[in-house]
């Protein structure tokens, strides 16, 4: 198979695949279950599968070619991963191997970015129900809107505590997976352009600069076109330097270049900052894939939350003072007359 004419929509998940194989402690996703929770791979696996039953998802489409296989992961189809990997798992060469890891890693990703999502949603209906919580406790009366804001905001928190958990064993399980796969395409294919891709986002994602330095070398004349690569250096900018303005410009930029790159859309519900901006970029992911996991894992808290605070706002804008009425403009002075003339002083 010829590699340059995929290389550009693949890159992203060639890219993303290399996420996860010594991702445990050096990497800077790592931190986050929102109430320290952790899950067995078995129960977490189980809480997806009953989250995907209750919300009606349907049976993943089998995925039955190469090209099939390259758009699943272009358009971040993870609920068709395993669909994929059926073609490529066990099979010889540099495709075959990296592809097989692309999936993995993509999964892992995926996975990684729901965990985050999770995590700052459940952060934020935590504070807002120890806020309420210590109101009432303090004695004073909440409203009607409290607290079916603060009832709402507990069924958020405790299932986002759930989820995260999950999300966060299972992007784990996939990273080791997917480490495997990524070290024997190493030891095969160690100047092959896909290897220096898989060791570019493994280092990345990994959080070791050095071999990130090393191994994107090769690739920087292509990263003015390549919205996989771009893609990368959004990740560079959000995991090395912790600039989200950075990683959502270039996370745009790789939207520009392959508007298809979902993962990339998905990335921005993430690193946008506040609510409304948050919600504006999920509506954009869910417009163009309405199972995407983070729509419908994420998607009933982010949007409960973004109810909330607009319902918030509406109300606290209703409680403002209306603007100031301005007095009768009083009546005008009478003029007055002009003082009297002074005779002059008599001459000496």
């Amino acid at each position: 198979m010829n590699h340059t004419g995929f290389l550009p929509a693949i890159a992203v998940s060639l890219l993303l695949l290399v996420s996860g194989c010594a991702a445990g402690a050096n990497s800077a996703d790592a931190a986050s279950p929102t109430s320290g929770a952790t899950m067995s791979v078995s129960d977490a696996q189980a809480f997806v599968t009953d989250v995907q039953r209750q919300r009606g998802l349907p049976a993943p489409a089998p995925v039955s070619s190469i090209d099939e296989l390259l758009e699943v992961l272009t358009t971040d189809q993870m609920d068709r991963f395993g669909e994929g990997e059926r073609l490529v798992a066990g099979k010889p060469g540099v495709d075959a191997l990296t592809l097989h890891a692309s999936l993995e890693l993509a999964w892992s990703d995926d996975l990684k970015t729901l965990s985050l999502i999770l995590a700052e949603l459940g952060k934020r209906a935590d504070a807002e129900v120890r806020r309420l919580s210590a109101r009432r406790e303090a004695g004073a009366k909440l409203s009607d809107a409290e607290q079916k804001d603060l009832e709402q905001n507990q069924k958020n928190l405790d299932f986002d505590s759930k989820a995260q958990a999950a999300t966060e064993a299972l992007a784990q399980e996939h990273l080791r997976a997917a480490g495997l796969v990524v070290a024997e395409a190493r030891r095969q294919f160690p100047k092959d352009p896909l290897t220096y891709r898989v060791l570019a986002y493994h280092a990345l994602l990994s959080g070791e600069w050095l071999a990130f330095d090393g191994a994107i070398e090769p690739l920087k004349d292509k990263e003015a076109t390549d919205p996989g690569l771009v893609y990368l250096r959004a990740l560079e900018s959000l995991k090395r330097f912790a600039v989200r303005k950075d990683a959502a410009v270039l996370l745009r930029k790789a939207l520009q270049l392959n508007p298809k790159l979902l993962r990339a859309q998905a990335k921005l519900t993430l690193v946008e900052e506040g609510i409304d901006a948050k919600y504006a970029e999920f509506e954009k992911l869910k417009a163009q894939a309405a199972n995407h996991p983070i729509v419908w894992l994420a998607g009933p808290s982010m949007t409960s939350d973004y109810e909330l605070s607009a319902s918030f706002r509406k109300a606290r804008a209703a409680q403002q003072p209306g603007p100031a009425v301005t007095p009768a403009a009083a009546a005008p002075a009478a003029p007055t007359a002009p003082p009297a003339a002074v005779a002059p002083p008599p001459a000496p």
